[in-house]
């Protein structure tokens, strides 16, 4: 039995969907452990900015991107400072072609660290139109 990656219930039986929430269940075993792990480690501090990140990269993998972007906006209001938080928010807007949305969440690692050549390169891209 998988625990949904964004509910937390049990699924049984290997469906797509969580029938509680709806969302979509996670095919990989070990994602699904790392998705379930990090959220056990957030039960006993749900501030853990690591944990919290690692919850979303797990997500990320998974597929589950709306997941993800909200962990990762929780990293972000726990430390804004967590410039790697803005970059991932970045790549997954980007994807969804959420480009406004992608431009401000790389603006922002970019002004957090500016050296970060990852976020410049896709930074301009989007703000050239690509």
């Amino acid at each position: 039995m998988v625990k949904c990656p964004s509910c937390g219930r049990e699924i049984e039986g290997g469906p797509s969907f969580c029938p509680a929430c709806g969302a979509p269940a996670v095919e990989s075993p070990a994602i699904a452990a790392m998705i379930q792990d990090a959220r056990q480690a957030l039960t006993s501090n749900p501030d853990d900015t690591s944990a919290r990140y690692n919850l979303a990269m797990a997500c990320k993998l998974g597929g589950l991107d709306d997941v993800a972007i909200e962990e990762l906006q929780r990293v972000a209001e726990l430390q804004p400072d967590f410039g790697d938080a803005f970059y991932e928010m970045g790549l997954i807007h980007s994807k969804h072609g959420r480009r406004q949305e992608a431009i401000s969440a790389l603006a922002r690692a970019r002004e957090l660290d500016p050296d970060d050549v990852r976020a410049h390169r896709l930074l301009e891209r989007l703000r050239s139109g690509g």
